[in-house]
């Protein structure tokens, strides 16, 4: 953008000039930076005000707070940038005014004078337009530039707040010497009155055999002045940053306790952290004092709390904001350290044992060393921020680290602090070196840092690459040190032999000590996927939201399976040397839950990560699953060889009692472990049965204490019919087959099809499904039903769903030209086809079935088949040529021959050729490229089952297409985003709902690359992601601008007209050019009503997550408080009502206790059994259906069609308004006492004709508005 400026300022003042001078050339300056920063400059020195304006409220997010026009800071940043954008000016025109001051090599002759409007790019300008196409385009770079300047603060800190720093360092100073006095009478001391009653903090649980006060111990603790006090972290050194709405980021004071106060044997036996948290103690009082008193810090609150979450390490916050005088609310955090010298270097070496056992404990010696590095890790700060040029670079990228971390809910302990950015950006700038040379661990090679040229996006992307790339297990990384008393590799290597390791610059601490290998898998798992998001750099795909704004931290939507676990009752080890390795017992029993379930699952995950959760006493577990073993039936152990008999006795600790010595097909016997299921769709739940035995073996959890998000088995009770259903009209046994029966149905009738060509007047062609039945994509599966029982079946039970099958017969001359002809010969052939397979198959049942409201020239004729094996197909012909001729009616004028035949009227052919189109064209073509969607992904058929369902149990069934709800999904398995594909049902579903709660339909289309999936290179991508064709995406988007211009008109004449012409959804594939084949009845009301919907089930989701009580069947029951009427059904006369999620089983279970009594009034009469059979027989719907047809666009209703008993409508807004009467207006109206004759829509008479035509199906009208 800004070059864009700087060659319009040289062009123009070319042209003004007219110089006819030889110009002499520049020598080329040297590149300044690979990153966005020159064009974000560039365009805050130009364009400051426009970019403002564009964009106020695009960042209106918690996490975002932008500072008020009328703060101080804010003035002097607008001063700043006034200057520097007359600097600027002032530059360019000086440079311009001497260039030819400047010597250098010129032309061996004279140089005419450019023609061209604009000069050629300097070398700067090629570099700024380098930089911004590297910070992923234009509009990403000034995004992160707005996201930016919401973000940072002015480096100098406000005076306000300045004097409250002052203030605590005076206070701090200014404390009494306190003589030294055994531990059990200093914490008397400090518990008295005169010191407030202070509580020393515990550093602890589990540790009396090193408690003080319990022991008798020859040490004292007293306190004295601090050597000196610091501001630590990234705030002294590149500013400060807002984390949240009025909050800004904290400051960390280092209060450097005297090095008298310690000997070198503090070290041992928790003697130096009884010392730390006495001192802490003291400081914490007189601090508590200050903030009752009148002054700077009066009304602050204060608190303990703990650095990095180290109980060893306890540390003081102060929280201050307005009531102090401060703009932002702030925490300041006070920590104690000592000096590097004062223990040996040697003497904490992570092999040692500090505790007086042969265990060494690494864990305990990085406490210490913690203490000891905060002014050294300040300096390595520094020295980025000297290092690296133009200004800002540093805390720009530890700003858009925290929001990149914060957005996926990583804690700030455990990678989403400043301080763990600027080690990895380090390591970027730097380099270090890399274990494993050669596959030995131990053996390291030195790799070179990127360098410090990069701005802060490159680094950023420079880090992810690192993480995402770096096996920190088997390769260590170690970062270029920075002093030379250091801690060798090898140190490290042997006090964490399988855990991973990053040493920090001074080589003392491990990094990754404390953390579990799955919290270092998640943070590599996010870099990776956001990185294989940035890989599409299709034109016009902006990635900024999700890589800086939209949430990805809710648990459930992020993890395949999610657990939270109450481990108040958990057993876990009596060994006070065990707990002494872990600062806290959340911490043992999380790395102790996540080794044994890592054994457990074995290949089955491909992740698994353990963290404490808000609430106390509770863990939270979050498993990405590898969908290829994840729903494995079989774990197979070591075999019963005698030389395996030590893996074998491992196997069995594992697993106890579930393991058992199984003989297989090829002979051998092992051990192995197997999981019964009652149906297919039930494999999804086995990890969440591993995860609970596992738990209830190893630590004794109860089934209450472990609660299963995702493997909840109440998500699959949704979309499945009841037990008592099922057993009274379906074949036995069908439920353990799940689709297969109906499968191999349709395979049997395709073989029938394909071998009765002989007995045809044509020979069939093809014979392709096109039904959700036969892609594994139904609500429920279709259970084959009991041809014998049915009929006996109690009304609200009997429902018979039917597979479409579209059948094409040869071309031949036997076909006529005319279009109503070509009905009767489909007529002709389904007699002939019912005729044969009644002969093939005794005990078929057929019919011929016809549509309603068809005209002649159109599709209407169809041959339903119940198959003796229980399942129902309904067959359809397509004649190539039919589409032909239709359109040749509607976009052909009238022949002028007279021997031509006759056209029937285009109003008759366009809707023809319509549902031609969709019947014949789309639907199958739909078919064939969701089918293979089950196969790729295993876990897309039942989360598109479940999307299924809450769109219909939320009443939008009659809007919302089954084929948009699949591609809905297919679009979040397809393109995932920055996270990798669901491999569960519930985590697909959650995501799905995700993407309406957030989805800016109105500016936004979604593309859908479901075609692309049949490309072999494409499918085989390794990260299962799938491209959108570039081209493709270009015409969409041009079709999408062109269509909402289009209803701009419409939007303006028709506000309020629920019936405007005014598209919701627009969803493209390839093979879509317009975005509606699926989305044409999605109104913009609908696509309203989905998006509160979706949000409002997100919000009961997390609120559930969290709290662990989660009710699945609320979240699939609809409000019915914004309709303006309902119209209650009778459940007695609705087939589908036992497939309601609110359904009382009560109303067909009472019935079928007399189902003998009713069997005997039929009798033998196999017609009259036939007539009973009603395939896809629904009233409800198509009494929806004629209602809708009936009151068009002045009625919207909503219904669920699995067995909905409510149906509610809206009235059209625009029909409230009176207007002149006249015939056809389609609605019951009456008059206006007005002036002039005019009518208004009659909303009484209308529901009293729909409680007529629903005589015996509407038990109740409740009319509300």
């Amino acid at each position: 953008m800004s070059t864009l400026k700087h060659l319009k300022r040289k062009a123009s003042v070319s042209k003004h000039t007219n110089s006819q001078k030889k110009r002499p050339q520049r020598p080329p300056s040297p590149p300044t930076s690979d990153d966005s920063d020159q064009g974000t400059e560039d365009r805050e020195d130009g364009e400051d005000d426009e970019g403002d304006a564009e964009g106020a409220g695009l960042y209106d997010d918690p996490m975002i707070d932008r500072q008020s026009s009328g703060s101080e800071d804010e003035d002097e940043e607008d001063d700043d940038d006034d200057g520097d954008e007359q600097e600027g000016e002032d530059d360019l025109k000086g440079g311009e005014e001497n260039e030819e001051d400047v010597p250098s090599a010129g032309p061996s002759r004279q140089t005419q004078p450019s023609k061209q409007l604009y000069k050629a790019p300097t070398l700067e300008e090629m570099e700024a337009l380098k930089s911004v196409e590297s910070s992923g385009g234009t509009s990403f770079s000034l995004q992160l530039s707005a996201l930016l300047n919401s973000t940072l603060l002015p480096t100098t800190p406000a005076p306000v707040l300045k004097a409250l720093l002052s203030s605590l360092h005076s206070t701090i100073l200014s404390l009494p010497t306190l003589s030294p006095l055994p531990p059990a009478k200093a914490y008397k001391r400090i518990a008295k009155g005169a010191i407030n009653a202070v509580t020393v903090p515990s550093i602890g649980e589990g540790l009396d055999q090193w408690d003080p006060v319990k022991n008798d111990v020859k040490w004292t603790l007293g306190w004295d002045k601090p050597e000196e006090i610091v501001v630590g972290g990234s705030w002294g050194v590149v500013g400060g940053y807002k984390k949240g709405k009025g909050e800004v980021g904290n400051i960390d004071l280092v209060v450097v306790m005297p090095s008298a106060m310690f000997t070198p044997k503090d070290r041992m036996d928790y003697r130096y952290f009884h010392k730390r948290a006495h001192y802490l103690a003291v400081i914490f009082s007189a601090l508590r004092q200050l903030i009752k008193k009148e002054g700077s810090l009066n009304g602050a609150e204060i608190q303990w709390s703990r650095a990095m979450e180290d109980v060893r390490r306890p540390i003081i916050i102060i929280t201050a904001g307005k009531e102090q005088g401060l703009k932002h609310r702030i925490d300041i955090r006070i920590h104690a350290s000592i000096p590097p010298s004062v223990f040996p270097l040697s003497t904490l070496s992570p092999t040692k044992s500090l505790l007086r056992t042969e265990a060494p404990t690494s864990l305990y010696s990085s406490s210490i060393l913690h203490d000891t590095l905060q002014k050294l890790h300040l300096l390595h700060l520094h020295r980025l921020s000297q290092l690296m040029s133009p200004e800002r670079i540093v805390d720009s990228f530890l700003a858009i680290w925290r929001i990149w971390a914060n957005r996926r809910g990583l804690r700030r302990e455990r990678g989403g602090s400043g301080w763990f950015a600027s080690m990895v950006l380090g390591w970027v700038v730097d380099g270090g070196e890399v274990g494993g040379a050669g596959g030995v661990r131990d053996r390291l090679k030195k790799v070179r840092g990127v360098g410090k040229g990069l701005g802060h996006w490159g680094a950023l992307r420079a880090a992810w690459e690192f993480l995402a790339h770096t096996d920190f297990e088997s390769t260590p990384v170690f970062l270029t040190p920075s002093t030379e008393d250091t801690i060798s590799s090898l140190e490290f290597t042997r006090a964490f032999p399988s855990s991973p390791i990053l040493v920090d610059p001074t080589r003392r601490v491990n990094i990754f000590a404390e953390w579990e290998k799955g919290e270092v898998d998640i943070l590599r798992y996010h870099a990776r996927e956001t990185l294989a998001m940035l890989e599409d750099e299709t034109a016009g795909l902006d990635h900024f939201a999700n890589v800086f704004l939209r949430n990805q931290s809710l648990g459930p939507k992020v993890f395949d399976e999610f657990i939270r676990l109450d481990i108040a009752s958990i057993k876990l080890s009596e060994s006070a040397i065990e707990r002494s390795g872990f600062s806290a017992f959340t911490d043992l029993a999380a790395h102790s839950v996540a080794r044994v379930l890592r054994q457990g699952l074995s290949d089955r995950a491909a992740l698994v990560h353990v963290s404490p959760a808000a609430s106390p006493s509770t863990l939270q577990v979050g498993i990405l699953l590898n969908r290829e073993h994840a729903t494995r039936v079989i774990d197979i152990g070591p075999s019963s060889d005698p030389s395996q008999a030590e893996k074998a006795e491992e196997f069995r600790q594992i697993w106890g009692d579930k393991a058992e010595l199984r003989r297989f097909k090829d002979g051998s016997i092992s051990e192995s472990v197997v999981w019964d299921l009652s149906r297919p769709e039930d494999a999804t739940l086995i990890p969440g049965k591993i995860v609970r035995h596992l738990l209830a073996r190893h630590f004794s959890l109860s089934e209450e204490d472990v609660q299963c998000v995702s493997s909840n088995e109440d998500w699959q009770k949704t979309i499945q019919v009841p037990a008592s259903t099922r057993n009274a009209v379906s074949i036995a046994g069908s439920e353990k087959l799940g689709f297969r029966p109906t499968i191999s149905a349709y395979d049997e009738l395709y073989r029938l099809l394909k071998d009765i060509d002989s007995e045809l007047p044509l020979a069939i062609l093809n014979v392709t499904p096109a039904s959700e039945y036969l892609r594994y994509a139904s609500t429920f599966v279709p259970h084959p039903v009991d041809i014998n029982r049915l009929p006996t079946a109690p009304a609200s039970i009997n429902y018979v769903p039917y597979s479409e099958v579209v059948v094409q017969f040869e071309s031949s001359p036997k076909w006529p030209d005319d279009l109503s002809a070509i009905q009767k010969v489909k007529l002709a052939l389904f007699d002939r086809l019912a005729r044969v397979i009644e002969d093939r198959l005794p005990g078929v049942r057929l019919s011929i079935v016809f549509d309603q409201h068809a005209s002649e020239v159109q599709d209407h004729a169809a041959l339903e088949i119940l198959l003796p094996a229980g399942a129902a197909f309904r067959l359809r012909i397509y004649h190539d040529r039919e589409r032909t001729l239709l359109e040749r009616v509607v976009h052909e004028d009238e022949p002028v021959f007279a021997t031509s035949l006759p056209r029937p009227p285009r109003r008759l052919a366009a809707p023809a050729l319509h549902l031609h189109i969709r019947r014949f064209t789309h639907l199958p073509t739909h078919h064939s490229s969701i089918a293979p969607m089950h196969h790729r992904y295993p876990s897309y058929s039942s989360a598109t089952r479940l999307l299924k369902r809450w769109f219909a149990s939320h009443m939008l069934s009659t809007q919302i297409s089954i084929e948009v709800t699949e591609l809905i999904m297919a679009k979040v398995y397809l393109d995932p985003g920055c996270l990798s594909a669901p491999c569960s049902a519930t985590t697909g579903f959650l995501r799905a709902i995700d993407l309406l709660a957030n989805w800016d339909w109105k500016l936004e289309p979604m593309f859908v690359p479901i075609f692309t999936l049949k490309d072999a290179a494409t499918s085989s991508s390794p990260d299962g992601r799938v491209r959108f064709p570039s081209t493709r995406r270009q015409e969409c988007i041009k079709a999408f601008e062109g269509l909402r211009n289009k209803e701009k008109a419409s939007i303006s004449a028709s506000t309020a007209d629920l019936g405007a012409v005014v598209h919701g959804w627009v969803v493209f594939t390839e093979q879509d050019d317009s975005g509606l084949r699926w989305t044409k009845g999605i109104s913009r009301v609908i696509a309203g009503r989905v998006g509160v919907l979706a949000k409002a089930t997100l919000s009961a989701v997390k609120t559930a997550s969290e709290s662990g009580d989660l009710d699945v069947k609320s979240l699939f029951v609809t409000p019915l408080e914004h309709y303006d009427f309902l119209l209650h059904l009778s459940p007695s006369n609705l087939s589908r009502y036992s497939q309601s999620i609110t359904a009382d089983p009560e109303e067909w279970e009472s019935k079928l206790k007399f189902r003998n009594i009713q069997s005997t009034t039929l009798g033998d009469d196999d017609d009259e059994d036939s007539a009973r059979i009603k395939i896809d027989f629904d009233p409800a719907s198509m009494f929806v259906a004629d209602l809708q047809r009936i009151y068009g666009d002045s009625v919207l209703l909503f219904h669920d069609a699995h067995g909905g008993s409510v149906v509610g409508g809206i009235w059209n807004p625009a029909r409230d308004n009176a207007r002149s009467l006249k015939a056809f207006l389609g609605w019951s109206s009456q008059p206006v006492q007005s002036e002039s004759a005019l009518v208004t829509i009659n909303k009484e008479s209308i529901l009293a004709e729909m409680a007529r035509l629903g005589t015996g199906l509407i038990t109740k009208v409740e009319r509300r508005r």
